[in-house]
């Protein structure tokens, strides 16, 4: 299953509205993949807000859509200062955030939305936020 923690904002400018996705990858390049199957005596009531906890990642909310499973990150809880952002990275390896953003009520793109960041597009990524905010 893919772990697909995120933190979503908007900002307006110039009367613009200005979509930021900030994903925890892996290096910048490679999604969070954990392995879910495990013995029954193993799991706890939510494996993956174990997992998350486990990693210092509080969530406001989890959400499966197929093998993706989205983590709405609560900041306030999550001491976000304690993690790589993928500009600061030399290590491949390295748990970082990165940066997405799009513009307008359309989606315009900055970076180029095909894209992939492991299986999936940087458009299908935030297509899958987008509409799990408005859940």
């Amino acid at each position: 299953m893919i772990l697909l923690p995120y933190v979503h904002t908007i900002t307006s400018v110039n009367q613009i509205p200005v979509h930021s996705y900030m994903i925890l990858t892996i290096g910048g390049k490679q999604l969070w993949i954990e392995d879910l199957n495990r013995s029954i005596e193993d799991l706890v009531e939510d494996p993956v807000e174990q997992i998350l906890v486990n990693n210092d990642l509080y969530v406001d909310s989890i959400k499966h859509h197929g093998d993706v499973c989205l983590c709405r990150i609560n900041t306030e809880k999550t001491k976000m200062a304690d993690f790589y952002k993928w500009s600061e990275i030399t290590d491949p390896d390295t748990f970082c955030w990165r940066t997405l953003y799009t513009f307008g009520e359309q989606q315009n793109w900055l970076p180029h939305p095909f894209i992939k960041i492991g299986t999936l597009s940087y458009q299908t990524i935030c297509t899958l936020i987008s509409e799990d905010i408005t859940i």
